[in-house]
């Protein structure tokens, strides 16, 4: 008698859980916090920096209601206030921004490259990295910086040196590291620049924010933990939590459970590593819609039938591989394909904390649902209710990714 009233009372409060969860912004919007990355590349006399922003997160600082063509209109916003987005500076002096180019990458990525002229480095300096537009992105927002030094490699050198991985956030939104000078035989000297004689200029105006920054390295440094970068996407990635959910409410036993999250892991773990690798790429525009069509696919088919498990297992791995694309638009976004070192170590990592953050909520998640099936009262409303809430999410999901293509 206790155990039936313990499972009601819980099954009540998971249920309204998720209902409330549904009802909540941040989950309704799938990615609340996003990542985004930086990559500075430093040539002899020049450094050229690439700033890949989501639009899905850029709604507070340009919203959408403001620009007919949003993300032409955003992009030649972004050329015109490059200064608001972006400071490099030299031993505490900003360099002069001598060009911007912002576009469309690929749908719902803008891709905003600053190119500045580098003055002759003949003593080790310190560049810092300011990412002055964090501020205006959403709280909790990552954005990944890379400096790499292609001054002195060999022409056929795919990369160069990385100098820095770091991650900033709006607490922390400069990276800074110490640059030596590279010294060859016979090398042209690099000129200033012609009208100042010196391609860094002071902005007075600038002084009343400051950039706050790592303490700078002279050494090759890493700040990244593609562990953790993993786990926090798994967390945020309310789209993959929910096809999850959907996919356990129906079972009754652990294995089952245990085997549905293993063909999930498996699945989406192969199109991770293959989109990552560029072995296989679809655009975000047929992958995000699609996500959330797996999500609505599968909370219908509770409701309409009772699958048996391999039936399940294998709608599981089918959809998981698409949940991998998801995934590795994750990684695409950050630029880690085109940073020295491979991707072969990170993506392990990154993927070790997927599944480290996947199997931390499961073990939450699964218990309380086995506990709540064992009263058939609570099973008969908890499933159908709960799996309508997911296809509602779902749909709005597919409705709105849908929308925006032709929106943007």
């Amino acid at each position: 008698m206790k155990s039936a009233a313990l499972s009601k009372v819980v099954g009540s409060g998971a249920l309204a859980f998720l209902l409330s969860l549904g009802l909540l912004p941040p989950f309704v919007f799938a990615h609340p916090e996003g990542f985004s990355g930086i990559h500075v590349t430093i040539t002899d006399g020049r450094i050229r920096t690439a700033i890949t922003l989501h639009t899905r997160d850029l709604g507070t600082w340009f919203p959408p209601g403001k620009y007919t063509d949003y993300v032409s209109d955003v992009s030649r916003e972004m050329e015109r206030t490059a200064s608001e987005i972006l400071e490099l500076q030299i031993d505490e002096e900003p360099l002069v921004v001598e060009n911007v180019n912002a576009f469309l990458l690929e749908v719902g990525l803008i891709e905003i490259d600053v190119d500045c002229q580098l003055p002759p480095v003949t003593e080790t300096v310190e560049l810092l990295v300011w990412s002055k537009h964090l501020i205006q992105m959403p709280r909790g927002h990552q954005q990944l910086l890379f400096i790499e030094d292609c001054r002195d490699v060999a022409a056929d050198a795919e990369h160069g040196v990385m100098r820095l991985e770091d991650v900033l956030t709006i607490e922390r939104d400069a990276g800074a590291v110490l640059l030596p000078p590279i010294h060859r035989i016979g090398a042209p000297s690099v000129q200033g620049n012609a009208t100042t004689g010196d391609s860094r200029v002071v902005h007075p105006a600038d002084s009343i924010r400051k950039p706050k920054a790592a303490a700078a390295s002279d050494s090759a440094t890493s700040r990244i933990s593609f562990f953790l970068f993993g786990v926090e996407h798994i967390i945020s990635g309310y789209d993959h939590l929910l096809f999850l959910a959907a996919l356990l409410l129906i079972c009754t036993k652990f294995k089952e459970a245990a085997a549905i999250v293993t063909c999930f892991t498996v699945a989406h773990s192969i199109t991770l590593a293959l989109a990552a690798l560029d072995v296989v790429r679809l655009p975000a525009r047929i992958v995000e819609p699609t996500i959330a069509a797996t999500i609505v696919f599968v909370a219908v088919e509770n409701l309409v039938v009772a699958p048996p498990l391999w039936r399940r297992a294998a709608i599981t791995c089918l959809f998981g591989l698409i949940h991998g694309l998801g995934f590795a638009s994750a990684l695409r976004d950050i630029g880690l394909g085109t940073v020295p070192g491979g991707v072969a170590l990170p993506l392990l990592k990154f993927n070790m904390g997927v599944e480290a953050g996947q199997l931390a909520i499961a073990s939450v998640f699964l218990p309380v649902l086995l506990l709540v099936r064992r009263n058939e009262r609570v099973t008969r409303f908890l499933v159908p209710a709960g799996s309508i809430c997911v296809a509602s999410i779902g749909a709005y999901w597919l409705v709105t990714r849908v929308v925006s293509q032709f929106a943007g």
